[in-house]
């Protein structure tokens, strides 16, 4: 029995727990999985990162991960919640990808056209840096 893959998904819309056990096993192929739900949270550079000042965001956000995660479960997926305070979306990510064997990217995860430019560079850095399949796919796959 091949050890079950750990997958970091972060989180950037509302996305259908069925359609994403479809592309985890169906497409992907992978059997026993347990994804973790990560939503960064960007903090301006004028404000500390601790979640004191943004306590009540993180407490929602976790609210939501935890509820797309319990369908996860219902549906036969491990699953865990993650939010995370960064500067930077990609910074966040790294910061929580260690210990995972693959990342999914939503596509438009790091915002407008100009910004699909440099966030491949990053995925690039990502993949090199933690030696992980990334995995980008269409927002629609995912329901969003």
């Amino acid at each position: 029995m091949s050890p079950r893959k750990r997958v970091l998904l972060p989180v950037t819309c509302r996305f259908s727990p069925d359609l994403l056990k479809v592309l985890l096993i169906g497409r992907l192929g992978l059997k026993d999985v347990e994804v973790t739900l990560l939503r960064v949270l960007k903090v301006p550079p004028s404000s500390p990162l601790d979640e004191g000042p943004f306590s009540e965001d993180v407490s929602r956000e976790e609210r939501e991960l935890r509820e797309l995660a319990g369908k996860l479960i219902e549906a036969g997926i491990g699953a865990e919640v993650r939010v995370f305070l960064a500067r930077d979306i990609v910074v966040g990510i790294e910061e929580c990808l260690q210990g995972h064997d693959i990342l999914i990217l939503p596509s438009g995860s790091f915002g407008g056209t100009l910004r699909k430019v440099l966030a491949r560079i990053s995925i690039e850095r990502l993949a090199a840096r933690f030696r992980v399949p990334v995995v980008v796919v269409s927002r629609e796959l995912l329901g969003c």
